[in-house]
């Protein structure tokens, strides 16, 4: 009886192993599903962190990509709009420089005429050497005359500027002259000074620059008389900052 009781009992506990054993290896294998489902769920959540931290890289890189890009174009706007205010800027002190050069030139130039025509026609008058004398007097008037119309040509078109950018210096002529430009002259055929004072405006219209970049610009002429003009003038310029060029005939403020 002793013996059957001590068999049953090793029985029992090797049973008892057997089935803790089981319930050991049964729970290892659920253990390391979880495991399992556990690496694949985190690996997935990194692959995806990597896919979106790539796409954030790139919409950030083409953010700033555009970003340049309108920058650079900015500039590139930018520079061209200087260099055309900065033509702007030459071409208008070109011409206004040329025809004031040209204008004072003139001045000088007719007093000279002015003698020499005054002189022939008082020979021409005196009875001495009259034929010789009516010639020289018609050839001055003559040469006079071109003179006069090679000024004003100069002024209408020359490679500094045309008009209607001249359009001051060919209505306000230093010397009176008719409806179609032609010099109104005394008997000797010497010139009749319009003023001793006057001025010129010159306005460039501002097209293809910033309208606070524009401006004209004023020269005060003044001449003594026709025989010793001592011509001399002053410029200067009035920002006109948008406003119409109307303000040029204000003069400066």
């Amino acid at each position: 009886m002793f013996i059957l009781n001590y068999l049953l009992a090793i029985s029992l506990v090797i049973l008892s192993v057997v089935k803790t054993a089981d319930l050991f290896i049964e729970s290892d294998i659920a253990l390391g599903k979880i495991e399992a489902k556990f690496v694949a769920q985190t690996r997935k959540l990194l692959k995806s962190s990597k896919n979106d931290e790539k796409g954030n890289i790139s919409l950030t890189a083409a953010v700033l990509s555009a970003l340049l890009s309108l920058l650079l174009l900015f500039f590139i706007t930018k520079m061209k709009i200087d260099y055309r205010e900065a033509i702007y800027r030459k071409e208008s002190y070109l011409c206004f420089h040329y025809m004031n050069r040209q204008t004072e030139k003139y001045i000088n130039e007719m007093s000279i005429f002015n003698w020499s025509l005054s002189a022939a026609f008082a020979a021409q008058s005196s009875g001495v050497a009259t034929a010789e004398a009516l010639e020289v007097f018609k050839a001055l008037t003559i040469v006079r005359n071109i003179r006069h119309f090679y000024y004003l040509k100069k002024l209408a078109s020359n490679k500094y500027c045309h008009v209607p950018e001249t359009y001051s210096y060919l209505k306000n002529t230093p010397f009176r002259v008719q409806a179609n430009l032609a010099l109104i002259t005394n008997v000797d055929e010497t010139s009749i000074m319009r003023q001793k004072k006057w001025s010129y405006q010159y306005y460039k219209n501002p097209a293809g620059i910033r309208l606070k970049k524009s401006f004209c610009l004023i020269s005060e002429f003044q001449m003594q008389d026709v025989y010793f003009p001592n011509a001399s003038y002053t410029s200067s310029e009035i920002q006109m900052a948008g406003l119409s060029s109307l303000k040029c005939f204000s003069g400066p403020s």
